[in-house]
């Protein structure tokens, strides 16, 4: 007879004073749930069960990010190359999908860089930064990576780059990277109240700094109001496609990003979107989390998939999309 080693980890009951808080939700199943999730008000339920976080925070209130915005501004406005700089997971390549495609928009000289994933490695490389550097390139931004490479921003600037660092994982902050701009809320005193962003998650608040009033007072001319709010919106299936493949917790500003982005991805046009999930054999018009999870995130995270897979993101054209299949 095989003993049963399992351990059961049984949480609490409800507590009288929370189920009385939450009464007016039902059944009282709903209520446990909750209070094991850590919601023991009636607002916060609400605001978790119809993912309302506060889905508007300012992005300046990120440590660098009006430096960054300054800087990425002027590069537009003087025909400087850019290049975002991607890690090769699921969320780097969203993320570096989704500035590139901001900037383009804004009419910079832009171009993105995913490493390979056995031939360079995770994060920045100074052969890559050399290789940026003689293509004409003056301004780097990091997506996903980089906030661990100190090393390597020293090389940037060493080679006359301009470094903007914008990153999700958890720094070194006795050694933080020598760039013009760090952009991580878990960067010690950052006063961005919502620390579990993706890195596409980072790279949306920066595409939401540069479109905002804010971010264009020092342009000559940009997007209307109206037609930044659409540009925003259109962002979002990346956003959603990233922080769920990335395991990223769906609490806060990620569960608002990503309710946002699905119903976005459920009427996408790009190419890439379309044809994986015809290939996934999933149904867009009723894409979910779990779908992502468990079946477009995984093909994506592939290894040698995602060079293409960056261009097919940014690829909205209908023709294109359908001989794609």
């Amino acid at each position: 007879m095989q003993s049963n080693n399992k351990h059961w980890n049984i949480l609490p009951r409800i507590t009288p004073e929370a189920d009385a808080a939450l009464g007016a939700l039902n059944p009282p199943l709903l209520r446990q749930v909750l209070f094991n999730r850590g919601y023991a008000a009636d607002a916060d339920a609400r605001a978790f069960l119809r993912a309302e976080a506060n889905f508007n925070t300012d992005p300046f209130q990120m440590t660098g990010m009006g430096a960054a915005v300054e800087r990425i501004r002027f590069a537009i406005q003087n025909r400087e190359p850019i290049a975002i700089y991607g890690d090769y997971d699921v969320d780097g390549v969203t993320a570096t999908a989704l500035l590139v495609e901001t900037l383009q928009k804004l009419g910079a000289d832009v171009r993105g860089y995913i490493p390979n994933r056995f031939e360079e490695g995770y994060g920045l490389n100074n052969n890559a930064l050399e290789e940026l550097k003689a293509d004409g390139v003056r301004l780097v931004i990091t997506v996903d990576c980089g906030i661990r490479s100190p090393n390597e921003a020293l090389h940037a600037r060493t080679l006359g780059l301009d470094l903007i660092i914008s990153d999700h994982h958890h720094p070194d902050n006795e050694n933080l990277p020598p760039a013009f701009a760090v952009i991580n809320p878990k960067q010690h005193g950052d006063p961005y109240p919502d620390k579990d962003l993706a890195g596409v998650g980072i790279a949306y608040k920066i595409a939401e700094a540069l479109l905002s009033d804010r971010g264009q007072q020092t342009a000559d001319h940009g997007p209307s109001s109206a037609i930044n709010g659409q540009i925003l919106n259109s962002l979002l299936d990346l956003v959603a496609l990233g922080t769920v493949a990335d395991l990223a917790p769906l609490v806060g500003e990620n569960r608002a990003l990503v309710k946002k982005g699905l119903k976005q991805m459920r009427q996408t046009t790009r190419q890439g979107l379309f044809s994986l999930a015809a290939v996934s054999e999933v149904a867009l018009a009723k894409v979910n989390a779990t779908h992502i999870g468990f079946m477009l995130g995984p093909r994506l995270n592939a290894a040698g998939r995602l060079r293409e897979a960056l261009a097919a993101f940014r690829t909205a054209d209908h023709h294109r999309r359908i001989q794609s299949r």
